[in-house]
């Protein structure tokens, strides 16, 4: 892998020890010869890492999906250090990250290409997301109906409290908490898992990546919200039908080379025995 000559060090300030943890681990990376430069905004303008090879998301997976929009413009790698509790996507920890910075900088990481979902309304504005695009609906008065189709041809109504539309990387997120499945995140796949449905038989789809799938909303009244990783994306309330598709530009997210998914997954969710790596 090539080696890092820029980085950008993106601090969620509410996170304790944050601030602390950048200043320390930019002072590796000049040390190694790396020209850094560390940034408190939240989440990042689209344009701001124009000419950085990485960018070192520091906080959490929430700070991680800040600087989505900054990295799929410039292309650079993004690598997570987590202040907080999960990390399923920000797998360093502070200490970890110290310990690796020069390793990395010299070149000894892997890339992760992960897919991105963007969302597209009526009036064509997009939006990206790196975990889920979810429709809920909005006033507390009950359950929506919504059409689906995948490429011109019709795959199901549904009568739920809303669907989620997961990328394999945020398959562990919200889709998961809904009953959808985890899926490997080399795997080109979107799942659509319904919210509570009213009929049994509405269970979870996967699409391939080639699906442009398109929702109508078919109720009267107020149109269902849309959250993009977990943040209300769109200004305005009439957007229907929406587009939901796979990106062209992919995420890439930096590991070290022995990372292991499931290994986190095993972790994260408590699953069998924490001692077996």
């Amino acid at each position: 892998m090539q080696a890092i000559q820029t980085i950008t060090f993106a601090v969620n300030t509410t996170k304790p020890g944050a601030e602390e943890a950048a200043r320390y681990l930019a002072g590796i990376a000049e040390c190694e010869g790396v020209r850094t430069t560390i940034s408190s905004e939240y989440p990042l303008q689209p344009d701001a890492l124009k000419g950085q090879d990485l960018c070192c998301a520091i906080g959490g997976d929430g700070t991680l999906l800040g600087v989505l929009d900054a990295a799929l413009e410039s292309g650079s790698a993004v690598l997570g250090v987590n202040m907080g509790k999960l990390g399923f996507l920000a797998t360093f920890t502070a200490e970890e990250a110290a310990r690796d910075l020069p390793q990395l900088i010299q070149g000894h990481y892997e890339i992760a290409e992960r897919s991105v979902l963007k969302c597209t309304t009526r009036a064509g504005e997009t939006i990206s997301g790196l975990n889920d695009v979810v429709l809920k609906e909005t006033d507390g008065s009950g359950l929506i109906r919504l059409q689906v189709s995948s490429n011109g041809n019709p795959v199901s109504e549904y009568h739920c409290d809303g669907l989620i539309f997961s990328t394999p990387t945020g398959s562990t997120a919200y889709n998961l908490s809904a009953g959808g499945p985890i899926i490997g995140p080399k795997v080109s796949a979107i799942a659509m898992t319904p919210i509570c449905p009213h009929t049994l038989g509405n269970r979870s789809v996967i699409f391939d990546n080639s699906s442009r799938i398109s929702v109508t909303h078919l109720e009267p009244g107020p149109c269902p919200r849309i959250t993009i990783d977990g943040r209300v994306r769109f200004a305005t309330a009439d957007n229907f039908p929406i587009e939901i598709a796979v990106a062209e530009r992919s995420f890439r997210l930096m590991q070290h080379p022995d990372h292991s998914h499931f290994a986190i997954v095993r972790d994260k969710l408590h699953w069998g025995d924490p001692t077996i790596r």
